[in-house]
C-alpha cells in the first residue's frame, strides 16, 4: 500500500539556527559566570585591593596556584560566598553588613596578588 514512511528513531534531524553565532555568553563557552561579592569589593578602603574588584579573572589565576595556595583560596572564597548566599539584600550593601569578612578578602587578595606576580615572571 501507499503508506508514508515512518521517521527513524529520534525523529527528524534538528535544524541549526541561521545567522551569526551568539555572543551573549562568555567566550570560553558555557553560561556567564554569576556575580560574586569578590567582584564588587569596596574601592574606598585602605590599603586598596590589588586583584579583587579589578576585573582580573580569579579562576584563571587559581589555575596557576600551588596546591596549598589553592586550598587557602578556595577556603576564603567559600567563606565569603556562603555568607553572600544567605544575605538577602542589595549586592552593594553586602560589605557594609559583613565587615568581618573584609579580613578574609584581604588575605585572599594577597594570595592572588602573589600568584599574579609569580605568573608574570
Amino acid at each position: 500500500m501507499n503508506r508514508p514512511k515512518r521517521p527513524g528513531p529520534g525523529g527528524p534531524p534538528r535544524r541549526r539556527p541561521s545567522g551569526p553565532p551568539r555572543t551573549d555568553f562568555t567566550p570560553g563557552g558555557g553560561p556567564p559566570r554569576r556575580r560574586s561579592p569578590l567582584d564588587v569589593v569596596p574601592q574606598n578602603v585602605e590599603p586598596r585591593f590589588k586583584v579583587l574588584g579589578t576585573g582580573v579573572d580569579r579562576q584563571a589565576l587559581s589555575s596557576a596556584a600551588n596546591p596549598l595556595e589553592m586550598i587557602v583560596v578556595h577556603g576564603y572564597t567559600r567563606e565569603i560566598e556562603d555568607a553572600y548566599q544567605k544575605f538577602n539584600g542589595r549586592p552593594d550593601d553586602f560589605w557594609g553588613r559583613h565587615p568581618q569578612l573584609m579580613e578574609p578578602a584581604r588575605k585572599l587578595d594577597e594570595i592572588l596578588a602573589a600568584i599574579m606576580d609569580r605568573r608574570r615572571g
